[in-house]
This record gives structure tokens, sequence and C-alpha cells, in this order.
């Protein structure tokens, strides 16, 4: 019998598909936890060639922790009358103000203007740093950490109202039973589209200080059922994307601890939370991918004086995520960049955007050798789980 050319042709180029397909199949199966090697590569959004996807831009940080010394700089930059904490953060200005979201960590509670401003260990910080979170376009900033509750439910009730005044959405602490109930989500605009975003924020503890009885929901302690119910919560809210911010970890340590991974397995798993953005380690930690969710250990801090300037404390971490619209309407991760930062300890003290400094040979508040360690040992880091995530500026 004899064979017509042109099926013979396409009968060998499918079995050639059907080999290449298996095979490749074959190699990219790896367990759910488990990392990679390879230069991170999201999968391609779902949409057809005739839609422009819409897409948009996370900013996560560290740690706001005012330590003396930048109240200090603040009275500086600005005047005994009138404290600036603005000149210290504005090397980083580019990166926050030109996100469509970005989020802080606010670690610490505000005060009154001029009184009873404390450091550590129980902090009451200056409020002036709220005018330079909010001229640098921070959208968010929760307040869950060990020291939410250094100035008790009046620290809390004050902190929150100073931050409703100025304009910046606040979760992880709350005045009312019903504020603690209800799952913020903001909506974050993209092009002609506007998604909304659940954030739930959560402590490991308050450093021996303890909520009112009759208030424990007035600051979130970290708890897997509690974060997962939350998480769902806002779903249901409407939320289409879940960022869930965690204050845990060691300090001053640059890989996660057992407690931090395990729990980072419980959320992945539950599938109601797309992205865990850490702190409280004042140190850089590195960032991977459980299953379907997204996690950076931990930033380190964006502001703080450790008062030791060659060690990891004065290193930090920016991380900015792009957020890509599925033809589903689901969202997805499809690119995430990491941004080191450095902060002085010699007057004026200032936040350094590593890699812009390089790229411009700007050594004028560090050397070249001390930005490029900083830029060498947080690349390390955030790479060392398997993902070989790219620098931006």
């Amino acid at each position: 019998m004899q064979i017509n050319k042109k099926f013979q042709v396409k009968r060998t180029v499918l079995i050639l598909s059907l080999v290449f397909s298996s095979a490749l199949a074959a190699s990219c199966t790896t367990s759910a936890d488990q990392t990679t090697n390879a230069v991170f590569s999201s999968p391609e959004p779902t949409f057809s060639k005739q839609t422009t996807p819409a897409s948009f831009t996370v900013v996560t940080t560290g740690d706001i922790l005012l330590h003396e010394r930048t109240w200090n700089q603040a009275k500086q930059d600005g005047s005994p009358e009138v404290w600036d904490f603005y000149p210290q953060l504005e090397g980083i200005a580019s990166v926050t103000k030109t996100a469509d979201l970005a989020l802080c960590h606010l670690e610490t509670p505000i005060a009154n203007k001029n009184e009873n401003y404390s450091g550590y260990p129980v902090f009451n910080s200056p409020p002036e740093i709220l005018t330079a979170v909010k001229e640098l376009g921070f959208d968010m900033c929760d307040q869950a950490s060990n020291h939410s509750l250094d100035k008790g439910f009046a620290g809390i009730t004050r902190t929150l109202d100073k931050l409703d005044q100025i304009g910046i959405k606040h979760t992880g602490i709350a005045r009312t039973e019903q504020e603690a109930k209800t799952p913020l989500i903001v909506e974050v605009k993209a092009g002609e589209k506007i998604f909304k975003i659940g954030i739930v924020a959560y402590t490991y503890g308050f450093n021996g200080f303890v909520r009112d009885p009759d208030k424990l929901w007035s600051a979130n302690e970290i708890n897997a059922e509690q974060i997962i119910n939350e998480a769902t919560a806002a779903r249901q809210a409407g939320a289409q994307f879940v960022i869930a911010k965690l204050h845990w970890g060691d300090e001053y340590t640059n890989q996660p601890n057992n407690y931090q991974i395990e729990l980072a397995q419980t959320l992945a798993q539950s599938g109601v939370i797309d992205l865990i953005e850490g702190a409280h380690s004042h140190s850089v930690q590195p960032i991977t991918k459980i299953q379907n969710m997204w996690v950076a250990y931990s930033h380190g801090n964006l502001i703080a004086a450790h008062r030791e300037p060659t060690s990891i404390k004065s290193e930090g971490l920016i991380v900015r995520w792009t957020i890509t619209e599925n033809l589903d309407g689901s969202l997805a991760i499809t690119k995430v960049e990491q941004i080191p930062i450095l902060i002085t300890d010699d007057f004026p003290v200032r936040v350094i955007n590593v890699s812009k400094a390089l790229s411009e040979k700007d050594f004028s508040l560090a050397s070249e050798s001390r930005l490029q360690k900083a830029y060498e040992r947080s690349l390390a880091t955030v790479n060392s789980l398997g993902f070989e995530i790219p620098v931006g500026e």
C-alpha cells in the first residue's frame, strides 16, 4: 500500500512532539516544596494573544525601627521643632514612589508630638516618621511586631489614629473588635482595571507584654489556623490576591528557622495565601517559592541604628513583585526583583540603594568596598534556597 507523503510527514512530527513533551514533563516534575537551581522564571500567565495582560507592582520592605540615632539625624535634617526623617530614606524613594502598591512595616508605637519618646527596649517613636512614610509613597503599614504592646492599648489606639489622620492603611493591630474582624483589602489600579489585594499581619509574640484579657483581638499573634481563616475571609470579601506579613524568625540570622519553614509550608498548603513577606530578624533572609506561594523570609531593616556598620544588621532588602492577571481573572507573581540596601552608621544616617550607588559610582556615603560587600552578601543570602532573583533598581 502506498502511504501519502504528507500524512507520513505529519505523523512523524506528531510522534517527535509527543516524545519531546513527555521528556520535558518528566524533567520538570519536582516535589511541592522543592527549590530549583534555575534562574527564576514564572509560568507565563494565561491569556490570549489578542489580550494585553494587566499587571502591577507591589514593593515590600523591612523594619522601621527608630533608635535614638535616627531621631538625632531627623533633628539635624529638619529643625529642633519639626524633625524630618525623609532625607534618611530618600535614597529608596524612586523604588517606593513608582510602585503601584508600597507596603511598610512600622515596628513600633507612635507617640504624640514631644511626648515621652523612647528607644530600645520599649519604643515610643516620634510622629514625624509618618510624614516621611507618606511622602515616600507608602500606601499601607502593618504594626504586628514584638513591640506592638510597648505602650499598651493606648499606644495601639494612638498609632492607628495617627495613621488614619495621614491617610495610610493599616492592619495587624486594632482599636475595636469589629476593626480586628474586618479584613484589610486595598485596591490597586492597573490601566483600566482595579484589583483587590487582601493583607493580613501577625507576630510571634510581644516581648513579655500581654494583651488586655478583654482585648485579645487588639494585636495579632501568629496562629496558623487564624491566619488562614483571615486570609479566607479576605477572599470571601473580594480579595483576588492575599499577602501575609509575618514578624517571625531568629534575630541577626540570614536563614529561616524550622518554625518559619514549617509555618510557611502550612500556609502554602492552604492555597489561600499568595505571598509571605517577613520581618523581625534585622537581617536579610532568602526568597523562595513553596507550591504556588512565594516567601521572602525577612527583609532586614528599612531604617534602624544597630551601630554595627560592617555587619548584616546594617543591610536590608526591598523586593519588587510584578503581579499579572490571568485570563480567568486570577493573579500570579510573574517577576521578582531584589533591591539590596545599606544603612550608614556615620552621620548623616542614610539608606542607600546599593545597586544604584554602585552603577552610578556614587561613593559619597559609603565606600565602594562596603557597598560591594553588601551587594554580594545580600545576593548570596537571597538566592541561597535555589532561586536566582535578579537585582533591580
